[in-house]
């Protein structure tokens, strides 16, 4: 049965679509158990992503379901189930990348708890708070930047290029991130000593 536009198209939408989409690439790349699949994931996004292996599983769970991956079983011995699964692409998988890749990406919304925190803050009777959520954001991304590998000299192959370009683009989001929260702070705390 053939599927639809509408289908095909389908799972590339809602807030899993980036993780979706990368699996799809990694599994084209090699297929791999749920757990390898989920390390791929992790070292090529990094840290700021926070990939809990549970929901990596789930999605891979939901693109068998929508024919865009299927698995096989291995045997196993030693292991609990006896068996491995890994995932595999289908014929689908590579047309169903390329769609995720042409899509146009949708702009999300930016730190949208401390946006939402400083509106419904109650002036100086809240000032500490913001403060305080303030570096707490700043400390996490500064953690989380520290993590992030520097930039190769001369990236040797697309692979390398591309990762370098994602691990680049992460810095520059982290960057900008702690440059807010410092300015932001910077600002209450100059509004609190005036008054």
């Amino acid at each position: 049965m053939a599927a639809s536009a509408t289908d095909t198209r389908r799972w590339m939408q809602g807030a899993s679509s980036p993780l979706r989409g990368a699996l799809l690439g990694l599994v084209l790349d090699q297929p791999g158990r749920g757990g390898e699949l989920a390390s791929r994931l992790a070292r090529g996004l990094g840290e700021q992503w926070r990939l809990n292996p549970t929901d990596v599983y789930r999605l891979l769970t939901r693109l068998v379901s929508e024919g865009l991956l299927c698995t096989e079983q291995q045997e196993a011995p030693g292991t609990a189930r006896g068996v491995r699964v890994v995932y595999h692409p289908t014929e689908r998988t590579s047309e169903a990348l390329t769609r995720w890749l042409e899509t146009v990406v949708p702009r999300e919304p930016a730190r949208s708890t401390l946006h939402a925190k400083l509106l419904a803050a109650r002036g100086t009777r809240d000032f500490r708070l913001l403060i305080r959520s303030l570096e707490m954001h700043e400390d996490e991304c500064l953690a989380l930047a520290r993590l992030v590998p520097p930039m190769a000299a001369s990236p040797g192959s697309w692979r390398s290029l591309l990762l370098d370009c994602v691990r680049n683009g992460a810095w520059l989001q982290l960057q900008a991130e702690i440059e807010w929260a410092q300015q932001t702070r910077q600002r209450i705390q100059e509004l609190a000593d005036g008054e």
